[in-house]
């Protein structure tokens, strides 16, 4: 397997200072469990899998941005062809909602109440052919009174705003304070004011939402879709269905991306509604059109900040107040205020901070899960602000990075110490090379050309992102030792593209000792797998790969217990060779491991052990916070050529180092982050999802392989003290840096700075007019 023509990797151990093009992957291989099905089209996603006599669900939606509902006439659509039900708020047995994840959000509204964005949901329709669906909902009555609405936070946080939701249209705040800010802001040399936005993005995933409902052999009901909480979902179903949560049934199947989407609980409490009430097999895909409209979009962000320097280049005060759009409904944005604090720091040692962040309803589409979730917005505020302010001393943008990263055991921005170890400097120090060779290049470039429209520039970014999680550390998984010899593993991480199967088999078979074709991943069925809890924020290896282990570790050792008595010899006396237990000190006396497994079950002992991965024994700060520190940094430096004619911008390359922990995959790995660095060169250069306005990708503009810059990974290895073989997380995070890093290029190179992204070419000829015109 070779990596893209495009890309290139490197693996920079610090225990060992090596750097090579591949590094061993734990459990021997690299390769994904998926890669041959879906190259040859043998993978089946939920719109491949044929159930006879599936019949068809399609929503009624709102056609306003915000209405009330106040009336709804289904006696015409109801006698149609093939319409079997239609479903409204009347036929919910339990609760009209999920409110554990979103506040105020019904599955169905009800008459009389507000329908708060476009495309909120009314009713259901269930027919036996699409077409006939589609006709049914064409024929339904609705009386609906179109009521003000804005997509702007200022204009709804109004004392005489039309209300939409919470108190005063504010849905949740968190604050972080401490320090003496007027004294340090006093002694500063250089101050910077400014204000940055960023726009509603839509994930884009190639598959869209697809889900399949069904009665099981069980009687269970069961919904089969892509989702990051199997779990979770199941318990909303059961909730709001009024049953216990061992009648239903999730599971997760091959899934055609996420990047955070398909974590919505509507779709999933849709399907188990129209399963449970008509007690068939049910679909619900969705159009093009009602992705854009109707499923959750990347919070915009209003970032306003005042940042203080010591002429040294020492960072002082941090003064900000960040509002974040969390649309019509909540969405999970009441925790979005937490994560956007949280990145709007960095990495830095200040002596002063206070940063508020508000999540605000308005009536764009509801805000909820994208990749990197709330961190990246605020990363772009303070990374670009911090470009600014280096610019202006004239100071190098890794050595100011250097001088004020926080140091082991120094209280971080949050107000007290990491829990990890944290590799900012390392990574800083890797990429330090490549961002002065290429702005050596860029300067030569530029005065060879002094007279020509394009223009050079290179911008560097850093970042740090949270990975860890807030509730209960405890995460289980279990192992089985097959009839056949052969291992088993039972988790929840579900895999939605990122190769999670793979990770957990590497990490089964490091443990056990074995090659990754003696295990079996059984993954993300609620029916068949214990909870590990929810996966995302790039939680999944750390936390579920450590109960793994864990697991794996446990069998071992139980089946050791075993097979010493088969041996007559201590249990610490043996070893795993293949499939065969032999003693360490006579390769003859071996059994195998089909023969262990007998044994098991002829006296009585379960082949099937459970393992726990918990690190609340190992923190130490105290009191804890709501979400434990645990963080993985990165920075990258981007090149870049802008027409100062027309605003064009053509990335050139990029090199991307980022602190893994302990690399599991690096194939993977790279993967990740080539594929987070493109959706944060969309972010920063032409994605903008506009609410009523685009309905059909050929109106959002994703990057597309003409716009794939030379890429240069480099997975820099700072273990971690507590991940299972010094691993982190690092899916989300290496989005971060990208977009910061692209906007302080285009504005060193235009000589303005940039602070909406996109930064489209008409945003990018608006500021060079502004340079050049001030007035």
């Amino acid at each position: 397997m070779s990596l893209p023509r495009r890309a290139t990797l490197t693996l920079k151990s610090l225990s060992t200072q090596d750097s090579h093009e591949q590094a061993m992957p734990l459990g021997g291989s690299a390769v994904r469990f998926d890669s041959l099905g879906k190259v040859t089209g043998r993978t089946q996603y939920v719109e491949d899998m044929k159930v006879p006599g599936t019949l068809h669900i399609k929503v009624l939606r709102s056609p306003y941005h915000h209405a009330r509902l106040r009336g709804l006439d289904v006696s015409r659509a109801v006698q149609m062809p093939g319409v079997r039900r239609i479903i409204t708020w009347t036929d919910i047995p339990g609760i009209n909602g999920f409110p554990d994840y979103s506040l105020e959000e019904p599955l169905l509204t009800k008459v009389g109440e507000t329908l708060r964005m476009k495309g909120a949901p009314i009713a259901l329709i269930v027919a036996e052919e699409v077409d006939q669906a589609e006709a049914a909902r064409a024929a339904l009555v609705l009386d609906l009174e179109p009521l003000p609405y804005t997509f702007d936070m200022q204009e709804a946080l109004k004392p005489e705003a039309f209300h939409i939701a919470g108190k005063g249209n504010e849905l949740s705040r968190f604050q972080v304070q401490h320090g003496d800010l007027e004294a340090a802001f006093a002694i500063s040399d250089q101050i910077l004011e400014a204000t940055f936005e960023t726009a509603f993005l839509e994930h884009v995933a190639m598959e869209r939402e697809a889900l399949l409902g069904m009665i099981d052999e069980a009687g269970r009901v069961t919904v089969i879709g892509g989702t990051h909480q199997p779990h979770n979902q199941q318990r909303y179903i059961a909730e709001m269905l009024g049953v216990p949560q061992d009648q239903v049934r999730v599971q997760v199947p091959p899934t055609g991306g996420s990047f955070g989407g398909k974590q919505d609980p509507w779709p999933f409490l849709t399907v188990g509604l129209a399963t449970y009430l008509i007690r068939e097999p049910v679909s619900l895909v969705y159009s093009r059109e009602e992705v854009f409209e109707a499923t959750p979009k990347r919070h915009p962000y209003h970032v306003k900040c005042k940042v203080g320097v010591t002429g040294a280049g020492e960072l002082t005060g941090f003064h900000a107040r960040i509002d974040c759009n969390t649309g019509g409904y909540d969405g999970g944005g009441r925790f979005i205020s937490n994560y956007a604090v949280t990145a709007a720091g960095g990495a830095y040692r200040w002596q002063a901070v206070d940063v508020l962040a508000r999540s605000i309803y308005t009536n764009g589409p509801k805000s909820g899960q994208y990749r990197g979730f709330g961190t990246a917005q605020s990363t772009f505020a303070l990374e670009c602000a911090l470009d600014e302010l280096i610019e202006k001393l004239g100071d190098d943008p890794v050595d100011f990075r250097l001088r004020n990263c926080i140091a082991p055991h120094e209280n971080c921005f949050l107000g007290y110490p990491l829990e990890d170890t944290l590799g900012y400097p390392q990574v800083l120090e890797t990429i330090r090379p490549h961002y002065r060779q290429w702005m050596d290049e860029a300067e030569a470039y530029n005065l060879d050309r002094a007279n020509h429209p394009l223009r050079r520039g290179v911008g560097l970014s850093g970042m740090w992102y949270r990975f860890g999680k807030a509730g209960a550390l405890r995460v289980e998984t279990h192992a089985e030792l097959a009839l056949d010899g052969h291992f088993i593993v039972y988790c929840s991480a579900p895999d939605y593209g990122q190769g999670t199967n793979t990770v957990m088999s590497q990490i089964a078979a490091e443990a056990l000792g074995v090659t990754r074709d003696r295990v079996e991943i059984v993954n993300a069925d609620t029916a068949r797998v214990p909870n590990s809890d929810i996966q995302g924020a790039s939680r999944a290896t750390f936390f579920v790969g450590g109960a793994i282990r864990n697991a794996a570790q446990i069998l071992l050792g139980t089946m050791f217990g075993v097979a010493a008595e088969l041996l007559d010899t201590p249990a610490d006396r043996l070893t795993l060779e293949s499939d065969r237990v032999t003693a360490c000190d006579n390769k003859s006396r071996s059994i195998s491991l089909i023969e262990v497994a007998q044994e098991f079950d002829r006296i009585g002992k379960s082949r099937r052990v459970q393992g726990c991965f918990d690190i609340t024994p190992s923190l130490s700060v105290e009191p804890r916070p709501e979400y434990v520190p645990l963080f993985v940094t990165g920075a990258q430096v981007a090149d870049l050529v802008v027409d100062m004619e027309t605003g064009m911008v053509r990335v050139l390359r990029v090199v991307a180092a980022h602190d893994v922990g302990r690399v599991v995959n690096p194939l993977d790995a790279a993967g990740q982050i080539e594929g987070a660095l493109m959706m944060g060169l969309g972010a920063a250069l032409s994605e903008e999802y506009l609410p009523g306005q685009i309905t059909e990708l050929s109106q959002y503009i994703v990057p597309m392989i003409g716009s794939l810059p030379e890429i240069k990974t480099i997975l820099v290895e700072a273990p971690s003290r507590l991940g299972p073989y010094g691993v982190k997380g690092l899916g989300e995070a290496a989005m971060l840096p990208t977009t910061p890093a692209l906007i302080n290029a285009i504005s060193r190179a235009i000589g303005s700075r940039i602070r909406f992204i996109p930064a489209t070419p008409e945003r990018i000829l608006s500021a060079i007019n502004k340079s050049i015109h001030p007035g």
